[in-house]
């Protein structure tokens, strides 16, 4: 059943994903950032170089700025741009043991990077927001999410100017993490307008509001966003409540079976 009228005004699932998603917000420690391997060197890092040179120990202090060139000591110059912590680390211990063997060279990230990303589109208000280097898309775009807003296209301006659209539902049904990366500083995220919108409840395993894509409907609303139908539901008596193009000022029902799921009927925004 798609109710139509409360899909605006009730958004109960969509709470529910916004509830989960504010708990998995991290306080940033190095601890977490070098038991992540893929953690990236991201500008405002510090971090902490020690080693013997003979009998003198050595202590560095590495701050990484927005070039990503990271000195080491006075033994050599790396680019960190795009590198992981585990990725940056063995250069630097590769280039200080190849200069001083047996100098038991340790390298640490001493303090992980805090910076803002920019929040606009179909939200809530224009905001600036506080990140890190494991802090994901899906992180911080649901809190300031509208009844418009869409889960499946949302793009990211990167400081270079490099825009990428990514589908957030499909990482946090499917688990595509390709599809919620990694924020960088400077980011802009842009949520883009929900073209089609539906409700589904009743006799599936996953009732809930979805944003469809093109080519999305019945069929792939029960079998693929709802879960596929429960072991009680009823196909034969499928209601849906249509505003859109409705003759009627207050919506109209049709009444759907089993036929319409196989031939796919088509779906409106907000039915």
């Amino acid at each position: 059943t798609a109710d139509s009228e409360s899909l605006i005004d009730e958004n109960f699932y969509s709470a529910q994903r916004n509830a989960l998603v504010l708990t998995s917000i991290t306080v940033p420690t190095p601890q977490m950032a070098m038991s992540t391997p893929d953690y990236p060197v991201t500008a405002g890092d510090i971090y902490l170089l020690a080693y013997a040179a003979g009998t003198t120990a050595v202590t560095y202090k590495i701050s990484v700025d927005t070039t990503y060139r990271v000195r080491v000591s006075n033994l050599a110059v790396i680019n960190a741009k795009g590198l992981t912590f585990v990725e940056l680390k063995k250069q630097v211990e590769d280039i200080v043991s190849k200069n001083y063997p047996l100098s038991g060279v340790q390298f640490i990230l001493e303090v992980p990077s805090v910076f803002t990303v920019t929040l606009k589109g179909e939200v809530k208000d224009t905001t600036t927001i506080k990140a890190w280097g494991l802090t994901r898309l899906s992180s911080v775009i649901f809190p300031y999410f509208t009844d418009y807003s869409s889960d499946r296209n949302v793009t990211i301006t990167s400081m270079d100017g490099t825009v990428k659209q990514y589908d957030v539902f499909k990482a946090l049904r499917f688990g595509d993490l390709k599809e919620d990366p990694y924020l960088r500083p400077g980011d802009v995220i842009t949520v883009k307008r929900t073209e089609r919108k539906v409700m589904i409840t009743g006799g599936v395993e996953r009732p809930g509001i979805y944003d469809l894509l093109p080519g999305d409907n019945l069929k792939n609303l029960i079998n693929i966003y709802g879960g596929g139908l429960s072991p009680d539901a009823d196909i034969s008596r499928i209601e849906l409540k249509r505003k859109q193009n409705s003759a009627f000022k207050t919506g109209e029902t049709l009444y759907l079976n089993g036929d319409s799921i196989a031939e796919d009927f088509e779906l409106l925004n907000y039915d």
